[in-house]
């Protein structure tokens, strides 16, 4: 016998929020990727402000290395391309501030 059987209703919601949550969030990916490009790539990223962020180079090129990958990624789970091996999840790890 089963035990602590969840609401199959509210069991079924979570898995829909979930993979919303993961399709929203590969667009709002690829929304950055897209701007950051259009603002002119490392240039932007590494302007001082008001013209840009006031990155680094270095961190620079690791955010768009990182938002090129998940991009990869991306197009893997729409079906457009396979995405080559890479670990994305340690790929993205500098970026969740702690979270």
């Amino acid at each position: 016998m089963a035990t602590n059987v969840p609401n199959q209703g509210q069991f079924l919601g979570d898995i829909a929020t979930f993979l919303t949550g993961v399709r929203d969030s590969f667009g709002a990916l690829e929304n950055k990727r897209d701007y950051i490009t259009a603002m002119g790539g490392v240039t932007f990223l590494t302007a001082a402000a008001p013209d840009g962020l006031g990155m680094t180079t270095a961190d620079a090129d690791a955010l768009i290395a990182t938002l090129d990958q998940h991009h990869d990624l991306d197009q893997h789970y729409t079906g457009v391309t396979a995405a080559p091996l890479l670990n994305y999840e340690q790929n993205g790890a500098a970026y969740w501030g702690g979270r």
